[in-house]
């Protein structure tokens, strides 16, 4: 029991590292190639991956008794959109910035939870509850107060709060339409409707023919970001999910934007203001009071 938990507290560990390390290749890929192209080349490559739990789910009926394929369709159609948002967003602000103001997306999952799925409404009851959404409010604030003084991109800001939002909705629709399907041909699904929509959007906005100029560096790196950032991190996550439970799961997505800003303060030069520090730090915090209540209240 103790070398299998080991195996999977090392596992999640990788996860956490994965998860760090997508703002850095996204932040890398914006001085050669578009976000479009970006994004149709990641999730193509993730795809391909991921196609043989695709493949394995066909013909799979969830609690609602319909076929995966058309279950999929709306948390796909979701994470399509908040991908868009997360390729494009490093093209207005730094890669640190990105990995705080992304943790902001557990805080909408809870409300997205309240709003479409009853089981959740008890949450509302319990004083932590209000105690973590205080915090991660003024934290959000704080994090994002330099964009209506200039000294952060604006669209930048707006990009990547409107990319939380979607991303906490994401969770809630996968929650609300995948139940009853193993988790590897949920995202397997999901991932392949993902990879197609991003393809076409990639073909009609972005300027694919970058890619025969790209150098073999900035090609193997788009396949690496893919491969790390997409299809292992959930392959990890899941697996770490099945054997350590969600708290620590998600306790350890937690570290995910402080292991961002030590990447890019090393290879960007980054930094970020005390400010920015104290609210992406409240929005951490308060964050984790959230979820310890959701673990809480039954």
């Amino acid at each position: 029991m103790a070398q299998h938990r080991g195996r999977a507290v090392a596992v999640l560990f990788g996860a956490v590292v994965f998860w760090s390390s997508v703002p850095l290749f996204l932040k890398h890929f914006t001085g050669t190639l578009d976000a479009w192209t970006v994004n149709g080349v990641r999730y193509g490559v993730a795809a391909v991956l991921l196609l043989p739990a695709c493949i394995a789910a066909r013909g799979r009926r969830g609690v609602s008794g319909r076929p995966i394929w058309r279950d999929a369709l709306v948390p796909a159609a979701v994470n399509t959109l908040g991908q868009v948002g997360w390729a494009l967003a490093p093209y207005h602000i730094d890669a640190s910035f990105m990995g705080f103001g992304i943790r902001s997306a557990f805080f909408f999952t809870l409300l997205g939870s309240l709003w479409l799925l009853p089981e959740e409404r008890g949450l509302v009851r319990a004083p932590t509850f209000w105690a973590g959404t205080a915090v991660c409010v003024a934290g959000l604030g704080l994090l994002f107060a330099g964009s209506l003084r200039g000294r952060v991109s604006p669209l930048g800001s707006a990009i990547l709060l409107g990319t939380a939002m979607v991303w906490g909705f994401y969770s809630v629709n996968v929650r609300r339409f995948m139940r009853g399907y193993a988790a590897h041909h949920s995202f397997g699904v999901i991932c392949c409707y993902t990879a197609v929509a991003l393809a076409v959007l990639a073909l009609l906005f972005g300027r694919t023919s970058d890619l025969r100029a790209a150098t073999p560096g900035t090609l193997a790196l788009l396949v690496l970001s893919a491969i790390c950032g997409i299809a292992s991190a959930h392959v990890a996550m899941y697996y770490s999910l099945e054997r350590l439970g969600p708290l620590l799961v998600a306790g350890g997505e937690f570290v995910t934007p402080f292991l961002t800003f030590a990447g890019a303060a090393l290879l960007f030069g980054e930094r970020l203001s005390p400010g920015q520090w104290l609210g992406g730090c409240a929005v951490v915090a308060g964050s984790v009071v959230l979820l310890r209540t959701r673990r809480r209240v039954p």
